[in-house]
C-alpha cells in the first residue's frame, strides 16, 4: 500500500469522524433547545452507527494484530527450526568427518606398516643371504685351505 493511498484512507476516516461529530453536536444542540422524537431517533442512530464503526475498527485492528503475531511466530519457529537443522547438520558432518579421518588414518597406517614390513623383510632376507653367503664362503675357503694344507704337507 503506497503512502498516498494510506493518506487518502486516513483523510477519509477523518472526514467520516468529522461528519459523525458535527451531526451529533448539531443533534444534541437541537435536542437541548427543542425535543423532537425524530431528532432523538436520528441521534440514537448516529450513536449506534458510531458504535458499530468502532466495533468494525476494533475487528480490523484485532485481525491486523493476529496477523502480525502469527507472522512473528512463524518467523521465530522458522529461525528455531533453521538453527536446529544447522546444528544437526553440523553434528552429522563432524561425525562423518571424524569417521572418515579415522578410517583414512587407519588405512594409511596399515599401508605404511605393510610397506615397512615388506622393506624390512626384503632387507633382512638380503642381509641374511649375504651373511650366509659370506659364512659359507669363509667356511669353504677354510676347508679348502685345510685340505690343501693336509694334502701338501
Amino acid at each position: 500500500m503506497s503512502v498516498g493511498s494510506r493518506l487518502r484512507g486516513r483523510q477519509t476516516q477523518f472526514y467520516i469522524e468529522l461528519a459523525y461529530g458535527a451531526l451529533f453536536i448539531v443533534g444534541i444542540g437541537f435536542l437541548i433547545f427543542r425535543f423532537d422524537p425524530r431528532v432523538a431517533a436520528f441521534e440514537a442512530g448516529l450513536v449506534v452507527g458510531y458504535l458499530l464503526r468502532i466495533w468494525e475498527k476494533m475487528s480490523i485492528y484485532e485481525r491486523i494484530i493476529e496477523e502480525a503475531v502469527s507472522r512473528e511466530a512463524e518467523q521465530q519457529v522458522e529461525s528455531e527450526v533453521e538453527a536446529q537443522v544447522e546444528s544437526e547438520i553440523e553434528e552429522q558432518v563432524e561425525s562423518e568427518m571424524d569417521d572418515r579421518v579415522e578410517k583414512e588414518v587407519e588405512d594409511r597406517v596399515e599401508a605404511v606398516e605393510d610397506r615397512v614390513a615388506d622393506e624390512v623383510e626384503t632387507h633382512l632376507e638380503s642381509a641374511v643371504e649375504q651373511q650366509v653367503s659370506d659364512e659359507v664362503k669363509d667356511q669353504v675357503e677354510s676347508e679348502v685351505t685345510e685340505r690343501l694344507d693336509d694334502e701338501s704337507g
